[in-house]
């Protein structure tokens, strides 16, 4: 392998890379503990930056110690690695180790071969190690259940990516374990933490503290935003053009063109934050529990939170939406055809269908019942997914709550400060344009929501207001009712929950 000088100059990178890495080297002067990001959307390169500069790291550093810090072990070894894995092996030729064959360049899970140099303080256990072998280590450190256990490390270095995921508190203990081997090392390297992540949407945003960290010193912090179009010559000439067609507007702008959101300053959800959701995706949604949909019903977009009960805690799994009607069918229809794809290996076939109370009309097209009543939106809804075979509880609202009254829920619920301890958590990724719709609901002077969003033609509608109401219905109707503890199939419920 080369220096870490002769690396640099002959590894091909874009001009936002290039200017990463030089900082790292040259700019980064300060003494102790220095920062430096790379945030990064689809196809910016991100995940090439952090593969080489892990290689520099190892380069400058050998016998160091250092950590990886992430949520968990598993974010690491599914979402994180195979990238740097394919990077590692694709454009600089290294392969894991073989114990049978003696061949290889870095081990991964396991103590390294004697013949190998270890590090100045070996690790106890080698279980979620990197090793090389001039002995540069770096551990992988999960931080979402027992982040207190971290504080009696010392580490050389760390890095971290999908920092979005990393709460602003961890990164409070992390940044104190940066203290190893004083005198050991002359590298510029040397206790430095390089945080690598996508862009943010709403949570994470404690990285955009680097930025104005950076202004006040510049010799000890380093932000950069990369994007899609700075890595443009290294992908296929249409690939922007592609995710044009297959992202809405606003995830464009955030992932393409590094467009940053933020909630809003007269948030409606004034206290929605980033533990909301911060939650353990591998055991978040249980195949084992009912469902329960809360619907949004609008003539061009109708959409549907889904969730899980867990009794105080209320898991929002997933969100769904259509834009169009199916052929021969109206929005109601076409939405649930596009639920039970979703939940088509849900193994528990029990929906409970709760939700706007506009729901009980009758759409344009519909027919009437043998006792003369008419089929509604919600019992379209329904029939679909009990011709599917499920066994489904329809209890709508009988009325759409005053908003005031939902500010007050919403507050208090949020704030986790009811006496029920009634609480919420949001999937990060399959819930995400829940929480985004939520994060951008501004509010009128008398705790209304301004619903403007709804009805800008310029406005993405994925992430408008809609989806928050399907919240807003969704524990309303939990108060209400008990949420699925409701045995009753027909018929809907006042709301007297304040």
């Amino acid at each position: 392998m080369s220096s870490a000088s002769d690396l640099i100059q002959e590894v091909e990178v874009n001009d936002k890379q290039a200017d990463f890495i030089e900082t790292i080297f040259y700019g980064l002067t300060a003494d102790g503990t220095k920062t430096a990001s790379l945030i990064g959307g689809i196809g910016s390169g991100k995940t090439f930056a952090m593969a080489l500069a892990m290689i520099l790291s190892k380069e400058e550093l050998p016998r160091a110690k250092g950590q990886f810090a992430c949520a968990t072990v598993t974010q690491f070894t599914r979402s994180i690695f195979p990238g740097i894995k394919s990077t590692w092996s694709d454009s600089f030729g290294l392969r894991q180790y073989n114990f049978k064959t003696g061949t290889g360049d870095y081990v991964f899970g396991r103590k390294p071969p004697e013949d190998w140099d270890k590090p100045y303080q070996e690790p106890e256990n080698w279980e979620n190690c990197i090793s090389f072998p001039n002995g540069w280590v770096m551990e992988v450190c999960a931080y979402k259940m027992f982040a207190d256990i971290h504080r009696g490390r010392n580490d050389d270095f760390a890095f971290m990516d999908e920092a979005l995921l990393f709460k602003r508190e961890w990164l409070k203990i992390l940044e104190g374990r940066i203290r190893a081997n004083k005198s050991k090392f002359q590298s510029p390297l040397h206790w430095m933490i390089m945080i690598f992540s996508s862009p943010p949407y709403g949570q994470g945003d404690w990285m955009f503290d680097i930025e104005d960290l950076m202004r006040e010193e510049p010799d000890r912090y380093l932000f950069t935003q990369i994007t899609t179009r700075d890595n443009a010559i290294f992908l296929p000439s249409n690939y922007i053009d592609n995710l044009r067609k297959k992202l809405t507007p606003l995830e464009f702008g955030v992932e393409v063109d590094g467009k940053r959101l933020s909630k809003m300053p007269k948030s409606f959800y004034a206290a929605l934050d980033e533990r909301h959701s911060d939650v353990d995706q591998d055991v978040f949604y249980n195949p084992s529990m009912p469902i329960a949909a809360s619907i949004d019903f609008n003539a061009h977009f109708t959409s549907c939170s889904v969730w899980q009960d867990y009794d105080k805690e209320q898991r929002c799994i997933m969100s769904c939406f259509v834009t169009d009607p199916d052929p021969d069918k109206d929005m109601s229809q076409t939405l649930a055809g596009e639920l039970l794809i979703r939940l088509a290996d849900h193994p528990n076939k029990t929906l409970y269908i709760t939700g706007d109370r506009n729901g009980l009309n009758a759409s344009s097209g519909s027919k009437k019942n043998n006792d003369g009543t008419w089929i509604t939106l919600f019992d379209e809804f329904a029939q679909v997914f009990e011709q599917a075979g499920w066994v489904v509880f329809l209890s709508p609202l009988t009325y759409n709550p005053f908003k005031d009254e939902i500010y007050l829920m919403m507050k208090d619920i949020l704030a986790e400060t009811r006496e029920d301890g009634l609480h919420v958590r949001f999937h990060p990724y399959d819930a995400k344009s829940v929480t985004v719709s939520m994060q951008r609901a501004p509010m009128t002077g008398n705790y209304q929501k301004d619903k403007k969003s709804e009805n800008k033609k310029d406005e993405d509608q994925q992430y408008a207001t809609h989806l928050s109401d399907t919240v807003d219905y969704y524990l309303a109707w939990k108060l209400a009712t008990g949420g699925m503890a409701v045995t009753s199939s027909d018929g809907g419920f006042d709301l007297d929950f304040i």
